[in-house]
């Protein structure tokens, strides 16, 4: 359909033939519709059903949904007194419960990100897609979980690793390593701190 709508300017170049050009179209529609019918018809095999559906591991990740309070740590430069920084963040699943979506802000430093986390049941792979507006670059990384604990993360070049770790209920820990340079080192530590709803409080 694409083809069709940016090929239109050109048929004013063509010789008129609209006879021609509307059985073009028509063969194209039709064929179109049988390629939609062969797919909708064909059964998928039921283990590739199976790992399209959410998992344990999705279940994993649904226990890190709530709203949360962020302690930030960042540290500029390997050894220096980091700085703290207050904000909030919002996980959530989405897609059916396929993956998590956290949206996190930092107001002092006019910070926002996203990230959706997954779990990829083909490669047996944890994957995270990353966005702030700090710049216009999207982060993609991915990993395994060590154990029952921690997801740990790490970009495509190995530059920088992403520890997720629950650390009790309604707690856990984000940790970001550089792990380029002559000794890697600790750029951020965030503690989230699961917020009190309005019928907990009650």
């Amino acid at each position: 359909m694409t083809c069709i709508i940016m090929g239109t300017p050109t048929f004013r170049s063509l010789p008129k033939r609209p006879l021609t050009m509307q059985k073009a179209i028509l063969y194209l529609g039709i064929g179109l519709m049988a390629g939609l019918l062969l797919s909708a018809s064909i059964t998928t095999p039921t283990h590739i059903q199976d790992n399209e559906r959410p998992g344990p591991e999705h279940k994993f990740l649904s226990d890190m949904v709530g709203e949360f309070e962020t302690h930030n740590s960042i540290w500029l430069t390997p050894g220096a007194k980091p700085l703290m920084i207050e904000g909030k963040a919002t996980l959530r699943m989405i897609m059916d419960g396929r993956f998590l979506l956290s949206h996190s802000q930092m107001p002092e430093l006019k910070q926002e990100s996203y990230a959706v986390i997954g779990y990829n049941r083909n490669r047996k792979v944890y994957t995270m897609f990353s966005i702030d507006n700090q710049g216009c670059e999207m982060d993609y990384f991915e990993g395994k979980r060590e154990g029952k604990g921690a997801i740990v993360l790490k970009d495509p070049l190995g530059f920088v690793q992403v520890t997720m770790k629950p650390t009790k209920k309604g707690k856990s820990n984000t940790e970001v390593v550089i792990l380029a340079g002559d000794e890697p080192y600790v750029l951020a530590s965030t503690d989230l701190v699961q917020m009190e709803t309005d019928d907990e409080k009650d």
